[in-house]
């Protein structure tokens, strides 16, 4: 199965990508209502269709400079695309992926709290256990395993939405036969896109199966597609108590309260906290590509799998303590500068010098 079209080409990178942008972008909702939903029904459609162009453009030409160059890992990427100047790139993913790290084993822990009561502490021992075993056991089962927590959340987003759907409290034709029209939506969602996809080079070890200019492009539709599922279920079940609900600071959790049982909405805290724990494994996996491309050209071999979950473990840790010390805090309080700064050495570059590299060759 792992040689066949569906899996090097629809599941894997699909996956993968899914995977990491769902714990930080969708898990409770708020962003979808910021950059999506609060435009209205359709409004929020139209911002939908921008994302997955966004997306479905930066992953075509991501996944085709890396199958053309074999430029799987994020120095290799960066040195084809931003020439001498990959160092800049590098320097950038290092604070973002510090950033990331800390908010994936507060977050997972805290919402574990939340919703089971469950001690911050424990939540946080339960993904640093997951990301180092999953980082440990390779790039295969991490596949398999983002495959498995996409599928878990696809089933579950479908039952909590039959519910939603069936609630009579509810009603989404009502919102469209109500809404003040609101086209200026697709520049957030652009830039919502945009800054989503700034790690994307660091995920490019899903692509390692593209073998054409067709499989890059339909590989990159299908990812692209797949992201957006989410935003769109959630746009639409946001639409039945659409306007209130734009005032609720996690519109997912309170929706999903009122209209489905205890036992769904547990399984899609599960869910979340799985995924969420695959943002910071699907970062690191990038990571470790990346040093084991660089410890090949040293001594001949990649690092070991005990150096994987050792490497990981101690991304996991620095971050935790850096957290604590108030330099995430720090760093994120110039969070629009980071954002700008992902433009600038990479969303721009890849739109411009990308494309020539992508287009200058037979495909």
């Amino acid at each position: 199965m792992s040689d066949s079209f569906l899996y090097r080409v629809l599941l894997i990178p699909s996956s993968v990508f899914l995977s990491v942008i769902f714990g930080g972008s969708y898990g409770s909702g708020r962003e979808v209502m910021e950059f999506i939903s609060k435009h209205g029904p359709t409004g929020g459609l139209i911002s939908i269709l921008t994302t997955f162009i966004t997306y479905a453009i930066i992953l075509f030409l991501c996944f085709e400079i890396a199958r053309i160059f074999r430029a799987f890992e994020y120095r290799s990427f960066c040195d084809k695309l931003l020439g001498k100047a990959w160092f800049l790139y590098e320097i950038v993913i290092m604070i973002g992926m510090v950033i990331t790290l800390a908010v994936v084993s507060t977050v997972a822990g805290t919402v574990m709290q939340d919703h089971f009561g469950i001690p911050i502490s424990i939540g946080t021992v339960l993904v640093l256990t997951l990301v180092i075993s999953l980082n440990y056991l390779g790039r295969e089962l991490i596949e398999k395993s983002m495959m498995l927590s996409v599928s878990a959340l696809f089933a579950v987003l479908f039952v909590i939405l039959f519910f939603v759907f069936n609630n009579d409290n509810h009603s989404l034709g009502q919102a469209f036969d109500n809404e003040v029209l609101d086209l200026t939506g697709w520049k957030g969602a652009m830039k919502y896109a945009i800054v989503g996809t700034g790690f994307l080079p660091l995920l490019l070890f899903c692509a390692r199966g593209l073998r054409s200019r067709r499989e890059s492009l339909i590989a990159a539709m299908a990812a692209g597609l797949v992201t957006v599922l989410p935003a769109l279920a959630f746009h639409l079940a946001f639409m039945t108590q659409f306007p209130a609900i734009t005032s609720q600071a996690l519109p997912t959790y309170f929706l999903f309260e009122s209209a489905s049982p205890t036992w769904a909405l547990n399984l899609y805290v599960v869910v979340l906290f799985v995924l969420i724990a695959q943002t910071g494994v699907g970062v690191l996996q990038g990571f470790i590509e990346r040093l084991d491309v660089w410890r090949e050209g040293k001594t001949g071999t990649p690092m070991s799998k005990l150096g994987h979950g050792l490497t990981a473990g101690f991304m996991m840790l620095a971050s935790l303590l850096l957290g604590s010390m108030g330099v995430v805090a720090l760093i994120l309080k110039g969070y629009n500068l980071l954002s700008a700064s992902f433009l600038i050495v990479f969303t721009i570059p890849l739109l411009t010098w990308g494309v020539v590299l992508v287009f200058r060759r037979k495909p």
